[in-house]
């Protein structure tokens, strides 16, 4: 291909060297190479900070079409963009077949220009569809978005940087402080990164949410709560849980008997701290087309999802939990839920944002436990 730029380069741990063209910041990043077979939603996708510390691979052939839509754009009740899923890009590169130019009524920008303020790397020309094919196969692997011509540099900066799971990316996204969006009956949500799309949804069913800090101690906050949110968030969960005790503030909103609603990481979380066990899984689930099915129902939903782990179903709490939704694809467990005290758990985003509404109907059910 022809670039309109320099040239870059994506170099995997086993060796393997992809030639393509340079398009946002002339830096380097380095992150675990992960693909979405999402084709739309590029802007929520790189602004999801469960993506942070990963490279995105985008399978769509085409990308940067209707360009960054604008941020002033928000949703009159939150307050929060509509078109973002968080206050900027959390993806440590981005990996596209083609860059587009863009033509939209809501665009301000191209995904280029974009990438260069945000200081993340991109690169363009790359075969998606074989490097799909790869990490199907072989699993996910330790990357380098690079700018330059030191492919050995290169290579010694792969080798010495951190794995995936070894580092916590919680920190990194999780707010500083306890944040309010809304108003009506408290809801405590635990921030470990949480999308946008999630707060909206709340907010949308007449709450105020209350975002506390992943690692925040449950008393100060749940003694006024009608209910309970665990919410998404980048990494490993066996280091978010060692790092941040998440397992005090799920005992305490068990102990006080609020209704959980806990989507993604938070899911995970919750299973753990009922004893459950996670693997993570070969090459993910990430896309806004991924089938799941309710147990004991006939219906089978079409969501949107983000996740490299996954709770283990033959370890959870029977006890307290049963099975509620599986993956008809590979059979992992998609969610869990229990009466008493009132849980509602996805390992997928019922929000969608981007994605099909199909589960947005799990917003409603927690929102009429707690009425």
């Amino acid at each position: 291909m022809k670039c309109r730029s320099d040239r870059a380069y994506l170099i995997l741990e086993d060796g393997t060297i992809l030639e393509g063209c340079s398009f946002g910041a002339k830096t380097h990043a380095v992150g675990e190479v992960v693909f979405t077979t999402t084709m739309y939603g590029y802007p929520e996708a790189l602004t999801d900070p469960s993506y942070k510390g990963q490279i995105l691979v985008m399978t769509h052939p085409m990308v940067g079409n209707y360009g960054v839509p604008d941020p002033n754009i928000r949703d009159p009740k939150s307050g929060l963009p509509l078109h973002y899923e968080s206050d900027g890009i959390k993806v440590e590169a981005f990996v596209i077949a083609r860059l587009t130019r863009p033509n939209h009524w809501a665009s301000v920008k191209d995904l280029d220009q974009w990438l260069k303020e945000e200081n993340v790397p991109g690169i363009y020309g790359i075969d998606t569809r074989m490097l799909v094919k790869k990490i199907r196969e072989e699993g996910v692997k330790m990357g380098i978005v690079y700018n330059g011509e030191d492919l050995d540099e290169a290579i010694e900066i792969l080798r010495k940087s951190p794995r995936y799971d070894e580092v916590d990316y919680v920190s990194e996204v999780k707010p500083k402080q306890a944040l309010e969006h809304g108003e009506g009956p408290e809801v405590v949500l635990l921030d470990c990164g949480v999308k946008y799309g999630i707060v909206r949804e709340l907010v949308a069913r007449g709450f105020k949410v209350i975002r506390v800090p992943c690692g925040t101690k449950a008393d100060r906050y749940l003694s006024e709560a009608k209910g309970v949110v665990l919410a998404n968030g980048p990494g490993n969960p066996e280091v978010v849980m060692n790092r941040h005790n998440v397992d005090q503030f799920i005992m305490s909103a068990l102990e006080y008997k609020l209704p959980i609603l806990a989507i993604c990481l938070g899911h995970q979380m919750l299973n753990m701290t009922l004893g459950a066990k996670v693997y993570k899984m070969k090459y993910g689930h990430r896309g806004v087309n991924k089938p799941v099915k309710e147990i004991g129902g006939e219906k089978c939903y079409i969501v949107s999802e983000n996740h490299g782990f996954a709770v283990d179903i033959d370890t959870i709490n029977r006890e307290i939990l049963e099975p509620w939704f599986i993956n008809p694809d590979d059979g992992t467990l998609e969610g869990v839920r229990a009466k008493d005290p009132p849980v509602f758990s996805t390992q997928f985003h019922p929000e969608s944002s981007p994605g099909p509404n199909d589960t947005k109907w799990i917003f409603d059910q927690f929102a009429k436990v707690i009425a």
